[in-house]
């Protein structure tokens, strides 16, 4: 929980969210011009550094508190492609140069600052099915830095006279509601834990809870109707350019609306957002009917590389894992089957598979369906171990089922070899004393 002070920052931010994105609904500032515009050398002014300056404070709290994807070959992957879509004029111009990071989030969202920093979820990537349709989505994010949306938006509000700091009254459950989570009520809403009470991500809650203004209203309310239209066609035109098939824009868009539906009030976000998804859909197909149809004809543009499916793989697996910690099961299990497909020998898929029946064993409340789930991850495990003898963790969990189910020296093998392959293993000490337990 934040401190008292940190909630009071939190609650004045999301009600400065909210009040910008019920007045900025159907249209924005049309005076700045895109970096690059008639070819000329791109200045920021005064207020678009301050932005800069807030966004670069903005994404130090970020990196302290979310959890970024450490992957060197997955960003300079996304690097590649970034420099692929990025338009000429913007490159000649001299605009900010793009930085892409992952962030370990199941949710579907991606998000730039005005800086050119672009922030893909690990569970937006983990949805994907080919490189075009990554394309598209990095094309779009960044369009928001080129054509300068975030300045644009600001002055904006500015322009309504919305009061950025002012405190307003404000109901948590309007908050809540603006952004499509759910909320608990209780002793927490009660005493003033406002963010506290809402089911968030991890992130959403990081950007909510600091209050991470330029960073909110990127990733989850977006920066107003006419705006996203243009992100949408400049994603579009960058994607053409690119040579990819721009007949994926509106697939990827549609792909993220049906993941949309089932997946709970984690999905706060942009992406998540199935009227804002719908609307991508649209604009697309109308852009492939109206500017696109020769290119989207076209026997030769790309849709996937051996790259996208090289980098996809491990992202997807550990984004299950994600997903079965956030007690999305069928989610996970899809996601576990697209890996194992390509690569059934995989170990950690299958302990990640253990970990989902195990939590699946722990919440059932039929006795023969928890049997059932148990047992389902006691093969899992014991095939994670036969696929990788040196891997530790598939015998730690081993070690855990067989205790639970009394089968002390199976429990006790298991133990000690996963203490023989992990002997400085953090959890050391509470293996130890299990084994002390079942010596007895």
């Amino acid at each position: 929980m934040l401190a008292q002070g940190a909630w009071r920052v939190a609650y004045r931010s999301v009600a400065w969210l909210v009040i910008v994105s019920l007045l900025t609904v159907s249209c924005s500032s049309r005076s700045v011009a895109p970096m690059g515009a008639g070819g000329k050398p791109f200045e920021p002014e005064v207020d678009e550094l301050n932005l800069w300056a807030q966004a670069e404070k903005e994404e130090e709290q970020l990196q302290k508190k979310s959890k970024p994807y450490d992957d060197r070959l997955l960003d300079e992957y996304l690097a590649k492609i970034g420099d692929k879509l990025t338009p000429d004029d913007v490159r000649e111009a001299g605009g900010p140069g793009f930085k892409f990071e992952v962030l370990r989030d199941p949710t579907l969202n991606a998000f730039a600052m005005p800086n050119g920093r672009v922030y893909i979820h690990t569970g937006l990537l983990a949805r994907l099915d080919n490189e075009a349709q990554l394309a598209m989505i990095v094309g779009h994010e960044m369009t928001h830095v080129t054509n300068r949306h975030a300045l644009s938006f600001t002055r904006d509000a500015q322009n309504k006279q919305i009061p950025f700091t002012k405190q307003i009254p404000f109901s948590v459950v309007a908050v809540a509601a603006s952004i499509g989570v759910a909320v608990a009520a209780g002793s927490r809403a009660g005493s003033g834990d406002y963010i506290g009470t809402a089911v968030l991500s991890q992130t959403a809650n990081v950007l909510l809870g600091l209050g991470l203004q330029l960073a909110a209203i990127a990733a989850i309310n977006g920066y107003g109707r006419d705006l996203e239209r243009e992100a949408d066609a400049g994603g579009m035109a960058n994607l053409v350019r690119a040579g990819y098939d721009p007949k994926e824009g509106p697939k990827v868009f549609d792909r993220l609306r049906q993941e949309s539906k089932d997946r709970g009030s984690l999905e706060t976000f942009f992406f998540g957002s199935r009227p804002k998804l719908t609307e991508r859909v649209e604009t697309t197909t109308d852009l492939i009917k109206t500017h696109y149809a020769v290119a989207a004809a076209a026997p030769d543009t790309v849709r996937n590389t051996d790259e996208f499916e090289l980098r996809m793989r491990t992202i997807v697996r550990e984004n299950a894992r994600l997903d079965i910690q956030a007690g999305r099961f069928k989610l996970a299990e899809e996601q576990l089957d697209r890996v194992l497909t390509i690569t059934p020998r995989d170990p950690v898929a299958q302990l990640y598979y253990g970990d989902l029946h195990r939590l699946q064993s722990q919440r059932a409340r039929d006795a023969a369906d928890k049997a059932d789930k148990a047992q389902k991850a006691l093969k899992r495990y014991e095939r994670a171990a036969e696929l990788d003898l040196a891997f530790p963790d598939p015998f730690r969990q081993l070690g855990f089922l067989y205790y639970q189910q009394k089968d002390n020296e199976r429990a006790k093998a298991a133990f000690h070899k996963y203490l023989a392959l992990k002997p400085d293993a953090p959890d050391a000490g509470r293996i130890k004393e299990y084994l002390v337990e079942l010596d007895r």
